[in-house]
């Protein structure tokens, strides 16, 4: 994973970044980039492929790390982890609110960085990210983010330990992630179970019978504990 993975390194104290950078080539890794500020990290970003951004947070001017973070987390969708001097309560309250995928205190060794490191990128290979306010779900498909509107999902197909995620105009997404994992990031207003294999987009059902759903043309089960959900939305 750390062998493929592209790696921003966010910190103003060369010897550290170099070190971090070191650490990581040693493991295979190819892809690091290391800039010195907030600024550079967000033009980094906007232009190239990010898969873990490794930030300080004192970086020595008015935008700090915690301000990065925030924007990882609520805007890009991408993980990180802080590299920090600081590790008292008051810090930890700061970022926490950042949701970092990890936070080690300078001066770390090797091992302790690459453990939360290989931690931050299976984490954020495995989990969907929530729906927000603007009627959106945003999940990993292989290394891309992708982004679909509510309004175009039509069902959900459980598939072991993956998702199938099927759209309008019969186009799908299979996500590494369970239907129960997916069902907890979809708003109830929008979808609802119907069968331990099936979430389905309330406003693409066209028909409910005994025994199944019809949705995009398509019949659906309805397992025996989901048939009430049913009578009390219709």
């Amino acid at each position: 994973m750390i062998v493929l993975s592209h790696f921003l390194i966010v910190e103003d104290e060369l010897l550290i970044a170099e070190t971090i950078s070191d650490f990581l080539k040693k493991e295979g890794a190819q892809n690091i980039t290391i800039v010195e500020s907030v600024e550079e990290a967000l033009s980094h970003i906007e232009t190239n492929h990010t898969d873990l951004v490794l930030t300080d947070i004192a970086l020595g001017n008015e935008q700090t790390g915690i301000d990065l973070g925030n924007l990882l987390y609520t805007k890009y969708h991408i993980p990180f982890i802080y590299i920090t001097s600081h590790a008292d309560k008051a810090m930890i309250n700061k970022v926490k609110h950042t949701r970092p995928n990890g936070y080690i205190v300078k001066p770390f060794k090797k091992d302790d960085l690459l453990v939360a490191i290989e931690l931050a990128l299976y984490n954020a290979a495995n989990t969907p990210l929530k729906s927000n306010e603007n009627n959106e779900l945003i999940v990993k498909d292989g290394r891309a983010l992708v982004k679909l509107f509510h309004d175009n999902i039509v069902w959900l197909e459980a598939d072991g330990n993956y998702t199938t995620i099927h759209l309008i105009n019969n186009k799908r997404h299979v996500i590494r992630t369970t239907l129960t994992e997916m069902e907890e990031q979809l708003p109830s207003d929008y979808f609802i179970r119907i069968h331990k294999s099936y979430v389905v987009n309330k406003k693409h059902i066209t028909e409910v019978r005994a025994n199944n759903v019809i949705i995009d043309q398509k019949e659906l089960a309805i397992g025996r504990t989901f048939q009430q959900n049913l009578v009390n939305v219709f």
